[in-house]
């Protein structure tokens, strides 16, 4: 996804992602990147949490206001005791 970000950025189309595993992304730099510390298959945060995920969405979006690249930001959000 890095690499399709990036190409799509060299024609003038903004990107974010949204990685669960900031550290892969982070090797071909990515313009915007929000890191989650969610496991694999819920980036975004808990099932049915509408409230964390579009905090999380925010976050993404927010960064698309940005002229890239930036530096990975951590989106700060906890699963707490959900698992």
């Amino acid at each position: 996804m890095g690499l399709i970000a990036r190409a799509l950025e060299m024609e003038g189309l903004a990107t974010v992602i949204v990685a669960w595993n900031g550290g892969r992304a982070r090797l071909v730099n990515v313009p915007r990147m929000v890191i989650t510390r969610f496991p694999r298959g819920t980036i975004f945060g808990r099932p049915h949490d509408r409230e964390q995920q579009e905090r999380v969405l925010t976050a993404a979006l927010n960064l698309l206001e940005q002229d890239a690249p930036l530096e990975p930001v951590n989106s700060g959000e906890e699963l707490g005791n959900w698992r």
